[in-house]
């Protein structure tokens, strides 16, 4: 699908989350594209899909923020909507993650329901190749997707934002053998791209109160952005919300290879942001995580999308494990898509010649105990 009309982003700003504050800027950011009242008809059915990676306090910054859909939850019922609420963690069951993520607390007061991410069925799809993406069977049940995204670094494609977000609409063990089947960036990125327009979230929303940098998208750290974002285009969305925490395009492989492949919202100069001024918001000290920073984030400026990929086979950094902070929860081992972590002593050993560098292992790990190193034999190449 080529660029074609102007994108647009909504920012709004939101310190805190406070429930009027939170409801203030929600109405902020939906203000431009004709409120709530546009969005949503009454009698629809409507699933919010947050960020639920793991089962991790809403403190932590892991996922979207259990305010954030109370809110919105509670604006669609004004509106005569019906709220479904549904992911697929990572790794702890969906159980575990609502109640620690706060889900559970937000279905029970507001009354709406959750949907088991469990069952899969296959949806064609031509984008990257033509092929069936396996996706959450509820995704039926629905009318539309409202997408809730949590803007945190990742080690893999630079920045988890909207678009990847969709990626949990991808039951279970499908998520790891695409990430064993795709393992370089690039490839895994086009197929997130599949996946996000197999979907189609008719609009999507970022939780940026508070991001996390640095190590994301699970060990980073907590970070005041003070923003909401939205706009019906995730690719636009994500752009920006790039941009305000000092990202380039080229940085974030999402965006890249959206770039490569003229998608809408993958020209910043096409989008057009309403609201809060964009260099207004702009944080120029954002710590965007191991991959973004540094040489190799400069060569990756230079370099076509194309040639990226044969340089991130052999450039990107290999997960060690700290011994300090291991556990021995073996967390690592049963999420390893190529099965290359060795489990028979009290700490894993990671076979590197075998590892695929698709840090599953670190997003994982809830002590931050595999760190990201960039030399295989942690030595300088």
């Amino acid at each position: 699908m080529p660029v074609s009309d102007q994108e647009t982003v909504a920012l709004g700003r939101c310190p805190r989350y406070h429930p009027q504050e939170v409801r203030f800027g929600l109405q902020q950011i939906l203000e431009p594209f004709g409120g709530i009242d546009a969005l949503i008809r009454p009698g629809q059915k409507v699933l919010l899909k947050p960020n639920l990676l793991s089962a991790a306090s809403p403190a932590e910054a892991v996922t979207t923020h259990p305010l954030i859909l109370r809110v919105m939850t509670e604006l669609i019922h004004e509106r005569g909507g019906k709220v479904f609420i549904g992911d697929s963690p990572g790794n702890d069951s969906q159980e575990k993650a609502h109640h620690i993520c706060g889900i559970q607390e937000v279905i029970e007061q507001t009354g709406a329901e959750a949907l088991d991410f469990s069952n899969t069925i296959h949806k064609q799809v031509q984008g990257y190749r033509e092929w069936n993406i396996p996706l959450a069977a509820d995704l039926d049940q629905v009318d539309m997707v409202i997408n809730m995204a949590k803007l945190k670094t990742h080690s893999l494609t630079g920045l988890t934002a909207a678009v990847k977000n969709i990626y949990g609409c991808v039951p279970g063990k499908n998520k790891v053998r695409f990430h064993f089947e795709y393992p370089l960036p690039g490839d895994f990125s086009r197929l997130l791209l599949d996946v996000y327009y197999a979907v189609k979230p008719a609009f999507s929303i970022i939780d940026a109160v508070i991001a996390m940098e640095g190590t994301g998208p699970r060990r980073g750290n907590p970070r005041r952005v003070g923003l909401l974002m939205a706009s019906p285009n995730a690719l636009a969305l994500d752009n920006v919300a790039a941009n305000v925490v000092g990202f380039r395009s080229d940085q974030v492989t999402t965006l890249a290879a959206a770039g490569e492949l003229n998608l809408p919202g993958s020209v910043f100069s096409a989008i057009s942001v309403r609201g809060v001024k964009l260099e207004k918001c702009r944080l120029t000290d954002f710590d965007k995580g191991p991959v973004s920073n540094g040489r190799l984030s400069r060569l990756i400026a230079l370099l076509p999308f194309a040639r990226i990929r044969n340089l991130f086979a052999g450039r990107r950094p290999y997960p060690r494990v700290n011994k300090d902070l291991c556990s021995g929860c073996g967390v690592c081992y049963e999420t390893c898509p190529a099965q290359v972590i060795d489990f028979t002593g009290s700490i894993p050993d990671i076979d590197l010649d075998g590892c695929i560098r698709c840090y599953c292992c670190q997003e994982f790990c809830a002590r931050g105990a595999i760190e990201l190193n960039n030399t295989k034999r942690f030595f300088l190449l």
